[in-house]
């Protein structure tokens, strides 16, 4: 039952253990943050690997940063709109409409002091080392939002955050123009990665093994295919989005000599490479690791004000809080996952 003093929130208890609670309300922002009321939540990735094999980066007794054991609220990928504002927060106001970069870094460490916030030795994320999004509110540091733009709706603002990660990528990659590129992968974040090459005029072929994500590819009119390592095809930029063995083997032997494999996915554990080939092609692997506020997430929600069309349609299922497990990390984590790139979770309706 829930009451004024509490709210729902989706937490994860164990592996394939997670349940619709109710737990007390998001506390008042104390100095340096607000208050959300949770609009809507994405689904990631990330979620799908702690549900289904976890847990990884939810601690198993208390993170060494955030201080919190599960259970934990999940979900990173959040819009809302701010209810409260804490002392020393100018730059927000109640009523705006925002995204959270999820991240939560220590501020101590050498990447810190330089700016390399996603790189942070000790860093925690909402969602996994502390309470996120998939609840009704949500109290966060202010540093965490960035305002959403005109022409961008609360929906549509909660791809901001796998549109930065997609961003970030092809930073890695180095930002190509005019290109050909592939995309290993034709999840959300894959999809989302090519259509951001796609925008700097680069011609891109997205690759995959499941049906459905090729069809899903080419209505956002992208070029697909079967991955099949008997038809090889070197390109200068290859994005590895699938997180698996076979996808990386496919993104290496895609990649032209002195040509840049970029490593977007995650695997759930060590997947082997043939170094000899890399060595003697002079092809780089390179790591990406989730994104910046400034150089990606702001550019992200440009792209989305600007390709608000493609955007939404990777979106492929909305559902409720409720709904979370049973049409959401429940079908992600079974067969039904390859139909689907982004499913939203809607939280809280505008009024």
């Amino acid at each position: 039952m829930r009451t004024d003093a509490t709210m729902r929130a989706v937490r994860w208890h164990g592996r394939g253990d997670v349940r619709l609670d109710a737990i007390p309300a998001a506390r008042g922002p104390g100095p340096g943050e607000i208050r959300l009321r949770v609009a809507w939540c994405g689904l990631c990735g990330s979620d799908v690997h702690e549900y289904r094999s976890g847990p990884f980066a939810i601690s198993r007794s208390v993170d060494p940063l955030t201080g919190r054991p599960a259970p934990v609220v999940l979900g990173h990928e959040v819009s809302g709109w701010i209810t409260d504002v804490g002392p020393q927060v100018d730059h927000l106001g109640v009523d705006d409409l925002v995204v959270l970069n999820a991240l939560l870094p220590c501020g101590r460490c050498a990447w810190c002091a330089r700016g390399d916030l996603h790189l942070c030795r000790a860093l925690g994320h909402i969602g996994l080392t502390v309470d996120g999004g998939l609840a009704d509110a949500l109290t966060v540091p202010a540093a965490m939002a960035v305002p959403v733009p005109r022409g961008v709706d609360a929906e549509l603002a909660a791809l901001g955050e796998p549109f930065a990660v997609a961003v970030h990528a092809v930073r890695q990659a180095g930002q190509p123009v005019g290109l050909n590129c592939i995309v290993v992968g034709a999840g959300a974040i894959g999809l989302a990665a090519a259509l951001v090459l796609r925008a700097a005029k680069n011609s891109v072929t997205v690759l995959d093994v499941a049906r459905p994500r090729l069809e899903h590819a080419r209505r956002l009119g992208l070029a697909a295919r079967r991955a099949d390592r008997r038809r090889r095809q070197r390109v200068p930029v290859v994005m590895e989005c699938s997180g698996t063995a076979q996808g990386l083997a496919e993104a290496v032997m895609h990649a032209d000599s002195g040509g840049t494999v970029v490593l977007a996915g995650l695997p759930e554990g060590p997947v082997p490479v043939d170094i000899a080939d890399l060595v003697r092609r002079e092809v780089r692997l390179v790591g990406t690791m989730s994104h910046l506020s400034d150089l990606d997430l702001v550019p992200a929600l440009d792209l989305l004000a600007e390709f608000a069309g493609e955007a939404r349609d990777l979106i492929t299922d909305r559902i409720a809080l409720e709904e979370t497990v049973s049409r959401g990390l429940g079908v992600l984590a079974g067969k039904g996952g390859a139909a689907h790139a982004k499913i939203l979770v809607r939280v809280r309706d505008a009024v």
